[in-house]
C-alpha cells in the first residue's frame, strides 16, 4: 500500500526494523533512510551532502531534494518528499 505521508524520526543509528511511513534521520551519518513508499518494502537510503541529498527541517516536517528515483527497485518508485508528504512523479 502506497505511502502517502512520512513522519520523520531523528536518531543517531537506524533501528533494525523499520516501520513503514517513518523516515530515519541520522544527522551524525548524513542520511535518511525509509521503507519504499509505494509499499514495496525495500530500503531507501539518502545520504545527505553536497553530492547527495539535502534535507530542510523546519522545525516541523522534512523535505528531501532532488526527487528519489528508486530505478534500482523492480517497482520503478519515483517521488519527491515535501514537507513530509509524498509527491508522486
Amino acid at each position: 500500500m502506497r505511502v502517502e505521508t512520512l513522519t520523520p524520526i531523528f536518531t543517531e543509528f537506524t533501528p533494525q526494523v523499520l516501520k513503514e511511513g517513518e523516515i530515519y534521520i541520522s544527522i551524525p551519518y548524513e542520511t535518511a533512510i525509509h521503507l519504499c513508499a509505494c509499499g514495496c518494502g525495500n530500503k531507501t537510503v539518502t545520504p545527505i551532502s553536497p553530492n547527495g541529498w539535502t534535507l530542510t527541517f523546519n522545525g516541523d516536517s522534512i523535505s528531501l531534494s532532488p526527487s528519489i528515483g528508486n530505478f534500482q527497485f523492480p517497482c520503478k518508485s519515483h517521488y519527491i518528499i515535501t514537507n513530509n508528504k509524498v509527491m508522486w512523479c
